[in-house]
């Protein structure tokens, strides 16, 4: 008997490999600005998964068939839209948190919301393209 038969992985590792590639993209570029963001805000969990959110809710979304049939350019415009959110917001929050005016919270709190509504948007508005 081998140790993948007595751990069972291939049972256990049912994630495609695009999947986590997709998540450690956002992860590893959505941390930079937080590191640079501690001394002015308290960091929360929060502010190190909503990046991921954005593709965690796109696949969700497809899984649960919301929105027009999924296609291979489907998921290249859909998915680069929102990685493109994910990745951009934590730094746009880096840039807020530099204002002196009182709508940063405000802002500062919509833009961790853009990456999901964004993927929704996307599933809702983009018809089915030929692959």
């Amino acid at each position: 008997m081998t140790i993948q038969e007595i751990l069972n992985v291939d049972a256990v590792m049912k994630v495609p490999g695009y999947i986590v590639f997709i998540l450690s993209i956002v992860v590893v570029s959505s941390v930079t600005p937080l590191l640079f963001s501690k001394e002015k805000m308290k960091i929360t969990i929060w502010d190190y998964l909503f990046p991921v959110l954005g593709p965690l809710l796109w696949l969700a979304l497809v899984w649960a068939q919301v929105g027009s049939t999924i296609s291979s350019q489907n998921f290249l415009l859909e998915m680069f839209g929102v990685l493109m959110v994910s990745i951009t917001v934590p730094w746009a929050r880096f840039a807020v948190l530099y204002w002196q005016a009182k709508v940063a919270p405000t802002l500062s709190f919509v833009l961790t919301l853009a990456p999901m509504v964004i993927a929704l948007a996307l599933r809702l508005t983009v018809p089915t393209l030929p692959s």
